[in-house]
């Protein structure tokens, strides 16, 4: 038998692989919470209204991480989805079209980022607009970077961009209302009455001010805060989760909630066209009730002064003193209707029986003002 060539390095051999697997999973590691960290960062940033450079800079460290780790990817484009836990739901068509002409013409400068989802396809976390130019050009696939799912996603992103000024309010609004429905064991269709029952009644009894001051408070003391006060346990949780977002409850019900019962052109101007809520609003009582008129009616007239509005890009005073013109036109003729139909009714419950009972100077005084009338009535009605 001949004898193997002795080599040291054969006892070392498994020693070496063991270094390096544990030196690979701990870079794997270190990268892993650089990415996180980088993620949390960017998140921070948007959330404080960061100026754009500074962003996109650690938007830039990101995918340059995570190219590093696992490269880029061309991932089908039917794959990928917008974050559904996204407050954003608005990127107005025009934005689109810019953006599909940009890469048609230039190209994918850079990839998107993703993040990987259990159900075998991917959220964006960053690029929708790279993502939805592609789809219009008909691309399949898009170049992008894929990072693992963060948990409570839904939050995070919340937290991303609840406080940013060009969120609108109907996305705010959803974005809120699926927040503390995720949170607490109410209905999102009953979460705005309960917060809105809530909000009268200490306004009533002049004591608002015990909520709002615990906005300054941490978890716990918000807590501690409400259990002191006369609340339902609905009504606590709700309030809760809107100070624990440190949002102002009574503000969420006066101007962010309301956004939720706009009617569907509004919603659609909003989403499409960039009119924003106090405009929306506005429009949102050039209604059946106040015009006096048929649904049908009442929705042509909002609907083509919603096209004013954004046509002649109004501010929101502007819109309020075009729709009080508009109120007032169609007010005008249902106000002397009214006025008719009251006394056309007062007259018809005088009885015989009423009549007998009244005494002559005062059946002679309505004789005579009701001649004078009946006069008038004739000298309008002859020309016509």
């Amino acid at each position: 038998m001949t004898r193997q060539e002795f080599k040291v390095d054969n006892w070392f051999s498994g020693a070496k692989q063991s270094q390096q697997l544990e030196s690979t999973q701990e870079e794997l590691s270190q990268a892993q919470t650089k990415i996180h960290k980088l993620t949390e960062e960017i998140e921070k940033l948007r959330n404080t209204q960061t100026h754009a450079e500074t962003l996109e800079k650690s938007i830039v460290n990101l995918r340059t991480e995570l190219e590093k780790q696992s490269g880029k990817q061309l991932v089908p484009i039917e794959l990928i989805k917008p974050n559904p836990e996204q407050p954003r739901k608005t990127i107005l068509p025009e934005s689109i079209e810019a953006m599909a002409i940009s890469l048609a013409k230039e190209g994918q400068l850079s990839p998107i980022i993703l993040i990987e989802s259990v159900e075998n396809d991917y959220l964006i976390f960053d690029g929708e607009r790279r993502w939805r130019g592609g789809k219009k050009n008909q691309w399949q696939h898009i170049e992008s970077v894929i990072i693992k799912k963060p948990q409570d996603l839904h939050r995070k992103a919340l937290l991303t961009s609840l406080h940013r000024e060009d969120l609108n309010s109907l996305d705010k609004a959803e974005a809120i209302l699926l927040e503390i429905a995720s949170k607490t064991s109410t209905q999102e269709q009953d979460i705005p009455r309960i917060l809105s029952r809530t909000i009268r009644r200490f306004n009533k009894k002049k004591e608002i001010s015990l909520i709002t001051e615990l906005l300054s408070s941490d978890y716990h003391q918000c807590e501690i805060g409400l259990e002191k006060l006369e609340l339902k346990a609905e009504e606590k949780a709700i309030l809760l989760v809107l100070l624990d977002l440190q949002l102002n409850p009574a503000s969420i019900d006066a101007n962010i909630f309301p956004m939720l019962s706009l009617s569907k052109d509004l919603k659609q101007a909003i989403r499409e066209k960039g009119l924003n809520g106090s405009q929306a609003m506005a429009l949102q009582t050039l209604n059946p009730k106040n015009l006096g008129l048929s649904s049908q009616e009442s929705n042509k007239i909002r609907k083509k002064t919603t096209q004013q509005v954004l046509k002649d890009n109004l501010s929101a005073s502007q819109t309020r003193k075009l729709v009080k013109e508009i109120r007032d036109k169609y007010q005008q003729v249902p106000k002397f209707n009214r006025t008719i139909k009251t006394v056309v009714s007062q007259i018809q419950k005088l009885t015989p029986e009423t009549l007998t009972e009244t005494e002559s100077e005062q059946l002679k005084q309505l004789k005579s003002l009701l001649e004078s009338k009946l006069a008038e009535i004739e000298e309008i009605l002859l020309p016509l």
